[in-house]
């Protein structure tokens, strides 16, 4: 480990003699008096404020102390790596000639001295331009993207990325990855890893403790009853006016379905704390910027627009149209409209979804399915895209919303969405996202390693390789900011794991409550005791607590106690440890207290083993709710205006994303965020 030891006076004559005997030049010379001036950044930070280093080190940066307690040697590469990186980029060679035998005097300063020097040496840095001339004070100023284009994929596990690379287009995925700043050690760091939780965790840049999106639904004490995250019994859905062409079943079939979103009743964004990247975005302009979200999802269009979007469009599969809520409006804006009048998913109807390549592609693939993968499309290639169904209907459009055929049409709407809103044509920055929802009702049916699933990213990726051509011509990719990321990723089918050998299974929820509810009854009386399980988590009835004059720490130790007799459970933590800060060490206690929201969480939190899992309604061929790797790992990607690309293994989160934008955009960042600003992306 290279490092620097105070008390060797002679380092500067060592490393000069090793230089000479090496026959190196001067640079590499210089590197390492570079490297050496970073190392010592954690020795400095109790003394001064970093203008261009992250506030949080990775886990990698090593202290040695000696017994009188000074410390001795510092290492930390990948933050001097950056360091290095960002002085060859501001001075160039003949600078780095320049000062060459200046750096190494550093060994000879005072240690009290020390953190000063280091500081003005990382203000020099921080102030010349990585390239080209200094800008001035006015462009400085006034520098802005036109549009800031989100792109979230529904269920996107990092390994995708790095399994079909050599399939890849050039223009698409190949074109972010190469081009932007790709952080490859991007996890969520809270539980559980649904679809709400994520996107509100991408642009509010926090953790459901405390935007208190806690997962899809949850259960509602006051009610007593299981809901939606996103509904709100107050808000009603808006669609587009009946079209000339619906016979009588249609509109009785709108009619019907013109109330539910959500699971019932309306939905809306008002179960979010706090704000988003964009409602950040709207106040710091007078809300001159314009927001505009669009999913096939609700839940996937709601939390990423926040509080005040302009607008918030999801697809409805009872009409095969795109719908929103009145809590953004009484009407849906003319271009929607006409969007779903003139650009119908109907086109689809009887089109068949075949493989993308030639076979010998696939061969990274299952060869075949299990009889538990399989969707209502069917089992194997090729699937012809009707739902069962003569003619367009809810049936067909509930099937094609699980085809790649409709990350083509998202895509299209969003193409609509920049003309109708002309988003990007002024001087105020403008946020679109995009959240891409086929991606995980295919993987939900078939499994990450299925060619369905293959397919889909393939096909995924021709989708973006069109969206950013077109924006390229609309916007120009030089003025647009673009980030991409998953909302989580995915459990390998149990199934298939263990038939080729690997522990993996199903947990039956209904065996864990009936469990719990009789070890409750045996120590305390009673009967009920179990109002729930949901996202992993028991809910107990405060109530019958109450009235058995239960003790709630030991009812949920009790309850706990009882949920380990399945073996498939492994660990839980309790209410009580959780708000009294009494977890034990480590990722998955950190995780889920990161998770835990005191109003909206559950009394004891259940750890299942490494893939298996939990089933708690629908059966499905796979699902993802875990702390672990396969459900918490995706890609980050930023490309585009600002960004420094590169390939970045620090340790990061999708919780980074807003906070980043903030600062690219240099707007106030979202008041609850806990993620850090990605400085090793900002040029």
């Amino acid at each position: 480990m290279n490092g620097i030891a105070y008390s060797n006076q002679n380092t500067r004559k060592n490393n000069s003699r090793q230089c000479k005997k090496n026959g190196r030049n001067a640079a590499p010379y210089i590197t390492y008096s570079i490297r050496s001036i970073a190392k010592l950044y954690r020795i400095s930070t109790q003394y001064i404020t970093w203008p261009i280093l992250p506030q949080r080190l990775p886990p990698h940066t090593v202290f040695k102390r000696s017994h009188t307690s000074r410390i001795q040697e510092v290492s930390h590469k990948p933050l001097a790596d950056m360091l290095t990186h960002k002085l060859a980029l501001n001075y160039g060679t003949p600078r780095l000639t320049k000062i060459q035998h200046e750096l190494p005097t550093l060994m000879k300063i005072n240690k009290k001295r020390l953190p000063a020097f280091i500081a003005l040496l990382i203000t020099i840095t921080s102030i010349v331009p990585a390239q080209g001339r200094r800008p001035t004070a006015k462009e400085a100023r006034t520098a802005r993207p036109k549009l800031v284009l989100a792109i979230i994929v529904d269920q996107f596990r990092y390994d995708f990325l790095e399994r079909f690379d050599d399939l890849f287009v050039e223009g698409g995925l190949r074109k972010l990855m190469n081009n932007g700043a790709f952080f490859t050690n991007a996890n969520y760091d809270y539980v559980p890893t649904y679809t709400a939780p994520g996107h509100a965790a991408i642009f509010t840049g926090s953790t459901p403790a405390l935007n208190g999106i806690v997962g899809n639904e949850w259960f509602d004490r006051e009610t007593g009853k299981r809901r939606v995250m996103v509904s709100d019994p107050n808000a009603r859905i808006v669609k587009s006016p009946a079209p000339e062409f619906e016979g009588a079943a249609e509109q009785a079939s709108r009619a019907q379905s013109a109330p539910m979103a959500g699971s019932g009743g309306g939905v809306s964004p008002r179960s979010l704390i706090g704000s988003t990247i964009g409602d950040q975005l709207r106040l710091a302009t007078s809300f001159t910027s314009k927001v505009i979200t669009a999913s096939f999802k609700d839940r996937s269009a709601i939390l990423p627009g926040g509080k005040r979007p302009n607008g918030a469009f999801w697809f409805d599969a009872a009409t095969g149209t795109f719908v929103s809520s009145d809590y953004y409006g009484k009407e849906l804006p003319a271009w929607v409209n006409k969007f779903n009048s003139a650009v119908r998913p109907d086109k689809y109807f009887g089109a068949k979804w075949e493989r993308l390549l030639p076979d010998s592609a696939y061969k990274r693939s299952q060869s075949s399915n299990l009889e538990v993968q399989r969707s209502g499309l069917g089992k194997q290639f090729p699937y012809t895209i009707t739902g069962g169904a003569d003619k367009p209907n809810a049936r067909f459009y509930g099937a094609f919303e699980s085809t790649p055929f409709a990350l083509d049409y998202l895509a299209d709407f969003a193409r609509a969405a920049i003309e109708g809103e002309s988003l990007g044509a002024d001087g105020y920055p403008d946020l679109l996202s995009i959240s891409f929802s086929a991606t995980d009702l295919i993987g939900h049916a078939y499994g990450p390693d299925s060619q369905e699933v293959e397919d889909a990213y393939l096909r995924l990726d021709h989708t973006i390789e069109g969206l950013l051509n077109y924006i390229d011509k609309a916007v120009g990719l030089k003025n647009t900011i673009v980030f991409m990321t998953g909302d989580h990723g995915v459990s390998p089918v149990p199934e298939y794991l263990s038939s080729n050998g690997i522990d993996a299974g199903r947990v039956n929820a209904k065996e864990i409550v009936d469990s719990v509810n009789q070890a409750l009854t045996a120590r305390f009386g009673g009967s009920g005791w179990v109002q729930a399980l949901v996202n992993d988590q028991i809910y107990l009835d405060k109530k019958i607590i109450a009235e058995r004059k239960a003790d709630p720490e030991e009812a949920e130790k009790t309850a706990g106690e009882a949920s380990l007799k399945t073996p498939a459970i492994v660990n839980y933590y309790t209410r009580s440890q959780i708000v009294e800060g009494r977890m034990p060490p480590g990722p998955i206690s950190r995780r889920v207290m990161n998770g835990f929201n005191r109003t909206r969480s559950g009394d004891v939190w259940l750890i299942a083993k490494p893939f298996y899992l939990m089933s708690e309604g629908v059966a499905l061929g796979t699902t993802h709710h875990s702390a672990y790797g396969y459900d918490t790992h995706v890609p980050v990607i930023l490309f585009g205006w600002g960004v420094r690309s590169g390939r970045y293994n620090f340790e990061c989160s999708p919780s980074d994303i807003a906070p980043t934008l903030a600062a690219l955009l240099r707007i106030e960042m979202p008041p609850n965020r806990t993620g850090r600003v990605l400085v090793e992306a900002i040029q």
